[in-house]
């Protein structure tokens, strides 16, 4: 599993890179190579836009930056989430932890057995189950926002975000009290080795192969044992789930599960703190928000837009596709650039602009099409709840220093979000 590999020129100092390599070349490195750029990306995504809203990359992949393109890329039913079928695969190294563990999800796998895996797997996450999980991820964001309340200063992302979408993942899946601990530590390490190869380190690289380990050797204690989990949880369901006389296999259950603790607490946890830095710096529509004049649901659905938890994703081209007018051959790799999706302005008015009410409002942050995100009900759900909890308590919250973004390009998040408050 080789996430958008540019490695080799990547490893040359970025100036001498740079000045070599034509645009937009050029600039789609810049993204990867360079922490400045990648915490304020916007000026690059919308100069390519302009330019090459589709082109063919010399980093071996085909780069679609337009709203339309990403979107007929995404329903297109002849593209692959699956690297191997890319002619540009070559020969993996041996596998670690962490590919054992991710090649068994979903995410990685291309219908009918993507499909098989959905469809068992979706029945966690009906409306109806979502929303009984409200009561529940209010009480546990008032507890750690009680146990905050004193100290009026905290690192919002340490002490709420990834706690609170850690407790909501193990609340989901059936995990016991005292075995969280080690969750948090977990699904940052998998998250990071998800990101591109660029920026990959070989700590990056150990880490999440040493998580994916000790995470599957834990899920296993409690598939084998049912005694060690919650009764009614996910991994209940997951194990008694059938339909069609199919049932998933142990692997998979295994791997379903870490795929939700990375994709359900980490995305989400960044949704809410680049949420509120966005907002901390909209303090007028802020107000809006909190009068009531704004809905909620719609203020989520344009921090989504605006400065979503996800740049990118992959695709693989299993026939030609017409994309803006260019062909993508078969067995091309595409590199879809969501977060510049979302700022077009052939499908949105001041795109880089800020409105919470904003209507419609077709942002692609959570996909489309047969690969959408499972989860985005449950994120759409907690980010909800965590912002009007967190802004009704404190209503003079405020920066403690400005934000530092995290150096990486897939996930798009802060490595802290320090803020104090009075009231």
């Amino acid at each position: 599993m080789n996430v958008l590999g540019l490695p080799r020129v990547v490893r040359r100092p970025l100036a001498f890179v740079l000045q070599h390599l034509p645009f937009p070349d050029a600039k789609v490195l810049a993204i990867v190579a360079s922490p400045e750029v990648r915490a304020e990306p916007w000026a690059v995504y919308r100069r390519l836009r302009e330019t090459h809203p589709v082109y063919r990359s010399r980093l071996d992949a085909w780069i679609v930056a337009s709203h339309a393109g990403v979107d007929a890329v995404f329903r297109h039913p002849s593209v692959s989430v699956d690297e191997s079928r890319s002619t540009q695969h070559g020969q993996n190294p041996a596998p670690d932890g962490f590919t054992r563990l991710m090649d068994q999800t979903m995410l990685f796998r291309d219908p009918p057995d993507h499909d098989r895996l959905r469809r068992l797997v979706a029945r966690a996450f009906t409306p109806r189950r979502i929303a009984e999980l409200r009561p529940r991820v209010e009480a546990l964001t008032r507890r750690r926002l009680d146990a905050l309340a004193a100290r009026r200063e905290a690192d919002l992302l340490a002490e709420l975000a990834y706690p609170l979408t850690v407790d909501v993942i193990c609340e989901l899946l059936g995990v016991p009290l005292e075995d969280r601990a080690a969750f948090p530590a977990w699904a940052r390490a998998l998250a990071s080795r998800v990101d591109v190869q660029a920026v990959r380190t070989p700590d990056i690289e150990r880490l999440g192969s040493v998580a994916a380990t000790e995470f599957a050797e834990y899920l296993d204690g409690l598939l084998t044992d049912p005694r060690r989990r919650v009764p009614g949880g996910l991994i209940d369901a997951l194990v008694a789930a059938e339909e069609e006389g199919d049932r998933l296999t142990h692997d998979e259950v295994i791997s379903t599960c870490a795929l939700l603790l990375f994709a359900g607490h980490e995305t989400t946890a960044n949704l809410i703190g680049n949420g509120v830095v966005t907002l901390l710096a909209h303090p007028d529509q802020l107000g809006e928000l909190r009068a009531g004049n704004i809905l909620m649901a719609s203020a989520v659905e344009e921090l989504l837009r605006h400065d979503g938890p996800v740049q990118l994703t992959l695709r693989i081209a299993l026939a030609d596709l017409d994309v803006g007018g260019h062909t993508i051959p078969a067995g091309g790799v595409v590199v879809l650039l969501v977060a510049a999706a979302n700022r077009d302005p052939a499908v949105f008015d001041d795109p880089d602009g800020l409105d919470l009410s904003r209507s419609p409002n077709p942002h692609l942050a959570f996909g489309f099409g047969t690969h959408a995100c499972l989860g985005a009900a449950l994120a759409r759900l907690e980010a909800s709840v965590v912002l009007t909890e967190l802004f009704d308590r404190w209503p003079d919250l405020c920066l403690a220093g400005g934000p530092k973004w995290r150096e990486t390009f897939v996930l798009r998040g802060l490595k802290s979000l320090p803020v104090t408050w009075t009231a």
